[in-house]
């Protein structure tokens, strides 16, 4: 049972390699549309710092077509996500953050957290928050090295829900990155939200979607089976058929981050470089609005800033936007698009995609 309520606080809150390095190669069968040229890429990571690198971060690397990307946006899911959520298949590509994304000329890299879809599956009690920051770490490490095949002149985390609590922890810790953005998140996490979730959390052995996916005597590895509906999405403003999908393609989440989801909290006073907040104005998990019992106030764009603006220093210049009609899941809303437009102009006014006075490496 602790077990079960551990999980349910995550909620609150290729390229091949050869040995250390890590190289590149088409890969044709990835789900990405439009004019993106994406190929897998595995980064050595270890669980913190002086252990050694015995783990592999998965990710999706895409391009824009034409001349070299100038910046990188490493995108970090939430929990019982992978890569995906940030290009989910079919539709169209409507809900397509990296098919908006490249086409706009920046690259992004899709990852799979720690513990997470075809990144390594350590215990699960050992994949922290502290532990899967510090796999992003090495995944932005890399990307600036230039194991990843371009070099780029700008690195930003892009976070959602346990991802941009973990690409807070990262950015304030590290101090790597030249911005965050982070959606679906906030410094008050509501209980209520989390009851939803815990009513459906069971050892992911259980669930015939991702059992597997994990390693077969690890019961700390969780699923959340028919939590979606009710907790992600404002339904108003949501197609069922992307519910359905949404629920069919869930994904593992590994227990030991829910010990840990604190210790984004301070870290987000340590970032000093720009960053953005957007969240649906009926968030469930941290929007008062969404019913979930946040204290967050996500009426507008200035009472989130008010509500969020204690947490980061000025050197943050923070930004904050309310979506309407929209709930956690904010990639997957009708109108996603005003989120990923939002993006877009923040990337426009701190990272453009292109400088003419400065040459791309």
């Amino acid at each position: 049972m602790q077990i079960h309520r551990l999980g349910a606080a995550l909620l609150a809150a290729g390229v091949f390699t050869a040995g250390t390095g890590t190289m590149a190669r088409a890969d044709p069968a990835g789900p990405a549309e439009g004019p993106a040229r994406c190929s897998d890429v595995t980064v050595p990571a270890a669980m913190g710092p002086g252990l050694p690198k015995d783990q592999e971060v998965f990710g999706r690397l895409c391009l824009p077509s034409g001349r070299p990307p100038r910046v990188l946006q490493v995108l970090v899911h939430g929990a019982s996500y992978d890569h995906t959520y940030w290009d989910f298949p079919g539709f169209g590509g409507r809900y397509s953050y990296v098919r908006y994304m490249t086409e706009a000329g920046y690259a992004t890299l899709a990852i799979d957290q720690l513990g997470v879809g075809r990144s390594s599956h350590p215990p699960a009690v050992l994949v922290t928050q502290i532990a899967a920051a510090y796999g992003v770490h090495a995944v932005v490490a890399a990307a600036r090295a230039g194991t990843l095949g371009p070099t780029f002149d700008r690195v930003v985390l892009v976070g959602h829900s346990f991802g941009s609590l973990t690409s807070w922890l990262e950015a304030g810790t590290y101090r790597d990155v030249d911005g965050v953005l982070a959606s679906g998140a906030s410094h008050a996490i509501g209980p209520a939200a989390l009851a939803t979730v815990f009513s459906h959390a069971r050892p992911a052995q259980l669930d015939p979607a991702v059992a597997r996916s994990v390693p077969p005597a690890d019961p700390g590895y969780l699923s959340i089976p028919g939590a979606r509906k009710a907790a992600f999405y404002y339904l108003p403003g949501a197609d069922p058929a992307v519910v359905a999908r949404d629920e069919a393609t869930r994904r593992e989440i590994p227990v030991g981050v829910g010990a840990t989801i604190p210790a984004y909290v301070p870290a987000t006073l340590g970032i000093d470089v720009p960053a953005l907040v957007v969240d649906g104005r009926f968030d469930k998990p941290f929007c008062a609005q969404g019913g979930g019992g946040s204290l967050t106030d996500c009426a507008d764009d200035a009472t989130l800033h008010a509500a969020e603006a204690p947490f980061f220093s000025p050197a943050a210049r923070l930004q904050t936007t309310v979506v309407p009609d929209s709930g956690h899941d904010l990639n997957l809303q009708r109108n996603a698009g005003l989120f990923f437009d939002r993006a877009r102009r923040w990337f426009g006014e701190f990272f453009p995609a292109s400088a003419p006075d400065k040459a791309v490496k």
